[in-house]
This record gives C-alpha cells, sequence and structure tokens, in this order.
C-alpha cells in the first residue's frame, strides 16, 4: 500500500489535534482531542486491513514521508515501511495508552448554517495570528450575522469582523481560536444547539465537530 498525498495531509491535520491515533480497519479515519472537545472523520482512499495504535503520529508521519512512493505493509506488530532495498520496521502501540475517536456518528441539529470559502477560513486564521485574538465569534440578533475574531472580555482588544448572512434567530456562539484546527479550505458550518460547530467540507468526506464556549448562546 502506498498512503496518498491527500491522505498524508488529513494526518498531519489529525495529528495538530492529536498526536494518538487509533487507525481501524476500512477507509475512515477519525481523531478526538485529548479535552474531547474536537471530533474529525474523514474518508480516505486507502483501505487500510487491521486496526493499529499509533502513539506518535508525527513520528511515523515524518517515516511516510521520508521519501515518496514508498510502500507500507501491516504486520501483526508493526509497520514497514520500504523502498528499494531499505526499510523502516515501526512498531504499533497499545491501545489502551492513546485517547481513540469513539467509533460512531455524531449527530446535530440545524439550528443555523452558514458556508465559509478558503479565502475566509484563511483570513480566520491570519486575523487571530495577527490581533492574538483568543475567540472566534458567530453571533446573529434577529437580522446579520456576523463574523468576529477578538476578545470577547476586552472591549478594546483589536478585532476583525465579517457580515457572514442573515437570521431570524438570535445566538452568540463562540470558539477558541486554539480548537480552529480545520484544513484551510471551503466549508458548510452548522451551528448546533448542542453547544457545537459543524464544519463540513464542500467537496470532500472531512468533518470536524468543535465544541462550543461553555458561555455561548444558542
Amino acid at each position: 500500500m502506498q498512503f496518498s498525498n491527500e491522505t498524508i495531509q488529513v494526518l498531519k491535520n489529525f495529528a495538530a489535534i492529536n498526536s494518538n491515533i487509533l487507525i481501524r480497519k476500512g477507509k475512515t479515519l477519525s481523531t478526538i482531542s485529548t479535552a474531547k472537545n474536537i471530533f474529525a472523520k474523514a474518508d480516505v482512499t486507502e483501505d487500510f486491513p487491521a486496526e493499529v495504535a499509533v502513539y506518535d503520529l508525527n513520528s511515523l508521519l515524518a517515516l511516510l514521508t521520508l521519501m515518496e512512493n514508498q510502500n507500507v505493509e501491516f504486520g501483526d506488530k508493526s509497520l514497514t515501511i520500504s523502498k528499494d532495498n531499505g526499510k523502516f520496521e515501526y512498531f504499533y502501540s497499545s491501545p489502551t495508552v492513546i485517547v481513540a475517536a469513539p467509533d460512531k456518528s455524531i449527530e446535530v441539529d440545524n439550528h443555523y448554517q452558514f458556508t465559509l470559502s478558503s479565502e475566509d477560513v484563511n483570513m480566520i486564521m491570519k486575523a487571530a495570528a495577527i490581533t492574538s485574538a483568543p475567540t472566534i465569534t458567530i453571533s446573529g440578533k434577529g437580522d446579520d450575522v456576523t463574523l468576529t475574531i477578538g476578545d470577547k472580555k476586552n472591549d478594546t482588544a483589536n478585532t476583525y469582523k465579517k457580515i457572514i448572512g442573515k437570521s431570524e434567530h438570535s445566538f452568540d456562539c463562540h470558539m477558541a481560536v486554539e480548537n480552529f484546527k480545520v484544513v484551510p479550505d471551503s466549508y458548510i458550518v452548522t451551528i448546533s444547539k448542542k453547544k457545537a460547530f459543524h464544519f463540513k467540507h464542500a467537496t470532500k468526506a472531512l468533518e470536524y465537530f468543535i465544541a462550543m464556549e461553555p458561555d455561548s448562546v444558542v
């Protein structure tokens, strides 16, 4: 088996959420943060033949990206990553020492839905870095819906704002910037009354569930 570049990019993104991962049999990869406030799932082209627990995903990625067109074989206790006459052996971890994502779907209600372009997502990331803002807020008061990057505890903090839609609902939903760990691309975003944001990739089978801050009002 060879890992596609797209799957490598997904794994790199998942490693930023949690350095542990449990790769299950089949074509679906998933991860959850250690704080259990970010859950991500992606369907990939590879069909994994066995369940594999990885404690340090970044170290595995370093091996997988060391050379192009490497072959990966799943053994009983380890992965063999080879090319030409050289090979690495990467031993599995015990599933008991990692934080694994649940093997089930998460259902959310569609209280309010909007779209973010790849340019929007990149702007959110850049604005948060430039302003050193800790919070992303989506708020509506029965008319305009506004995305704000700022500090909700400081009225004089530097901010970025953009009107992203209209809604007859009133809500004030907050997400920690440190939890905004999506692949920069286009998404359909759903605000759920379960106090969660659901990011669904516009064209790929990639999605994230990110918990709102406790003081959010939906």
